[in-house]
């Protein structure tokens, strides 16, 4: 999306980009401050979308505004403001702006900018559409000017002496059997014929003034038919009235349809989203002050759609979400307001009894939607997620109350213990706090000496020597401190930063171990983990070989864990993936092992060197039975498959002991060492001592 952004200061152009990349929106934004390079812009980027200041020295929002509207008034204009009165909005809105976004409320901008597109796209829509509708009026008219149009004549008491064998066909008659009857009596529908007889009324008491308005009727054959009369005056003969009609069914079908484009989704037929906030606005005007009830708004995520999509292609999603639809219908008694408001959310509006069960309203839905629908021939779960905001408890107006739904679900998208959530005022704050994290996380991928590497040892349980280390990422925020994983990794997920700071995990391994080398410190295999994106990416094998032969690094000195759901997503391109690590000399364990599921006849065929037993099963290891059986039977196995098995999470000597006389090879957990950084890993692996 190209986007030119008048505003004089880059750091608020910036936070826009951080803001639309949070959302999927990938922008080239142009940053112009003054009128010259603004008109510029307006001719030689062709932006997609304006976002503007109000304020700028030497130049207005508002001057840019009037410039957009005399020069390239089909862009869409959003003002981004610091502060903007309910008069000045007002006032920019009749001017022809878009909308306007406050800079401390950037995260609706995503939604904004996608809402004016829309509705820019909509625009050119219905132009084109009128551009069609007058070429075929214009065509129309040529039809009548060669007697193609309806046209009828009528005496001097409305009786029909003539009609050609178009309007003759307009109510399924022949052009030789109309004569004799009234007009009146032949075309209009019944519900016309009052109104017809006064039209004709009318042009026989009026025959000398021009051409009569049109006006418009439905026909016995169901056809919309404008009609236009006027008068034939000849010597010697009665005057005649001649009703010329014109046929505009079509035309008022695609008024409709392009209606229906704009409000309704096309797939299940429910309002879209701007349709569904007019309906919601309507609905919150209606309601009474003291009313005693409170309208709930549930917004709804369907998950794993792009997986469904993959496997069985769009038509599948459009089965899902007309399933979908119909359920969320059959689950309220009163009709709601439904709208399908993205290609995988929904909206449901409806009132409640103040002091409901919240949570059994929240349940019913979430549980009628997640029953199996039949996709691809097998029946399909998809999982769903939801958020509630309610009116007026967590909101004033229809779209706070929207905003407020939106940051519930949100909460319920990233949280692994409940499906739904009901809005808080501390989610907006949590969205704030996340927001701001992310941008400081994207300025840590190239600052110095925030990311560090810490190294956990793998330490053989016969020898207690350190037979590889697992090079773990840590974050040096400036104000919060040493951050684990755990506090960032997931946000890194959800913003699309995993394959970056992968790309920076391997680098930064590669260049500590060649400071090693040269400081003849014998360091053993770095294992470094891979996520799933960057598992999948196309350009991983780029980074490895360029990484390698940059520090020229020999590859079988690294190994690439991946986690058992990895790897089992797609098995046979995790195959084919894994063989290519192993052509490379790269070394591969799969992480967490016994946590997903494995089809075991796909293991055996993974070209991978180490199995990494999951802490789960170590934790309880030394009480638990059936902990004690699982690891036996998974060191039994990888040992039969020829590969090692390394435990996770050892903390304690008896769980040590067990692991050992079951015949696992190797450990890492705090009994040994904790992750630690470079420096002291060096003086570790400088002393041959057992860690045993």
């Amino acid at each position: 999306m190209r986007i030119l952004h008048l505003e004089d200061n880059s750091d608020d152009s910036e936070l826009i980009r951080i803001t639309l990349s949070l959302a999927g929106i990938d922008a080239e934004i142009r940053l112009v401050a003054s009128r010259q390079d603004y008109v510029a812009g307006l001719h030689d980027f062709t932006p997609d979308i304006i976002l503007a200041d109000y304020n700028l020295p030497g130049f207005s929002g508002l001057e840019g505004l009037e410039i957009r509207n005399e020069q390239a008034p089909d862009i869409p204009l959003i003002f981004v403001t610091g502060s903007l009165g309910d008069d000045l909005a007002v006032t920019t809105l009749r001017l022809g702006a878009t909308d306007f976004v406050l800079k401390d409320r950037m995260a609706r901008l995503p939604d904004a900018i996608q809402r004016a597109r829309q509705e820019s796209e909509q625009r050119l829509e219905r132009r084109r559409l009128d551009v069609e509708l007058a070429a075929e009026r214009e065509v129309m008219r040529a039809t009548l000017d060669s007697a193609q149009a309806a046209i009828v004549v009528l005496d001097g008491l409305g009786t029909i002496v003539s009609a050609n064998p178009r309007a003759a066909s307009m109510v399924g008659a022949t052009p030789a059997s109309l004569p004799g009857w009234a007009f009146w009596e032949v075309f209009p529908s019944p519900s016309n014929a009052g109104n017809a007889r006064e039209q004709v009324r009318l042009a026989l008491e009026w025959p000398h003034l021009p051409a009569r308005d049109s006006w418009t009727m439905t026909t016995v054959g169901g056809r919309v038919v404008t009609w236009t009369s006027g008068t034939i005056t000849s010597p010697g003969r009665a005057e005649r009235v001649v009703l010329s009609g014109i046929d505009i069914t079509e035309q008022r079908q695609a008024e409709h349809r392009v209606h229906y484009l704009g409000h309704f989704d096309q797939t299940t037929g429910l309002p879209n989203r701007q349709h569904f906030l007019q309906n919601l606005e309507e609905r919150c005007g209606k309601r009474n002050v003291g009313t005693p009830s409170v309208l709930a708004v549930m917004l709804i995520a369907l998950q794993r759609l792009e997986e469904i999509t993959d496997s069985d292609g769009e038509e599948a999603i459009d089965r899902i979400c007309q399933a979908m639809t119909e359920r969320l219908k059959e689950s309220q008694e009163q009709e709601p307001l439904l709208a399908r408001v993205s290609e995988n959310g929904f909206a449901l509006a409806t009132e409640l009894v103040r002091g409901c069960d919240l949570d059994d309203f929240a349940q019913h839905i979430i549980e009628a939607l997640s029953a199996p629908v039949a996709v691809g021939g097998r029946q399909q779960v998809v999982p769903v997620r939801s958020g509630v905001a309610l009116l007026p408890d967590d909101a004033a107006d229809p779209r706070q109350l929207m905003r407020a739904a939106e940051a519930a679900l949100h909460y319920a998208e990233t949280s692994a213990e409940r499906s739904y959530s009901f809005y808080t005022p501390l989610l907006s704050d949590q969205a704030r706090e996340r927001l701001q994290l992310e941008s400081e996380l994207r300025a840590a991928l190239i600052a110095e000496n925030q990311l560090a590497l810490h190294y956990q040892p793998q330490v053989n349980l016969d020898t207690g020597r350190i037979e590889g280390l697992e090079a773990l990422i840590r974050w040096q925020h400036p104000q919060l401190g040493w951050l684990p994983p755990g506090r960032f990794i997931p946000l890194a997920e959800v913003c699309g930063l995993m394959n970056e700071l992968g790309a920076w995990v391997l680098q930064e391994a590669c260049r500590q171990l060649v400071q090693w080398d040269h400081a003849e410190i014998a360091a053993p295999t770095v294992a470094i983990n891979l996520s799933a994106s960057q598992f999948t990416s196309p350009s991983l094998f780029v980074d490895i070989d360029q990484t390698l032969a940059r520090f020229g690094i020999a590859p079988e000195r690294l190994e690439l864990e991946l986690t058992e759901s990895t790897s089992m997503r797609d098995p046979q391109a995790s195959v084919a993936i894994m063989a290519q690590f192993r052509e490379r000399g790269l070394k591969i364990a799969i992480d967490d092992f016994g946590t997903g599921y494995s089809n075991l006849s796909y293991l055996k065929r993974f070209p991978v060197n180490r199995l990494k037993l999951d802490q789960a099963f170590v934790r309880d290891i030394v009480s638990d039975a059936d902990d004690q059986a699982i690891s036996r039977a998974i060191i039994a196995m990888a040992h039969q498959l020829r590969l090692e098995v390394i435990a996770e999470g050892v903390e304690t000597a008896e769980q040590r002991d067990f692991l050992k006389a079951a015949g696992c090879d190797i450990a890492q957990g705090f009994l040994l060492s904790r992750p630690i950084p470079a420096a002291e890993c060096a003086l570790l692996l400088g002393q041959p001592v057992s860690l045993i």
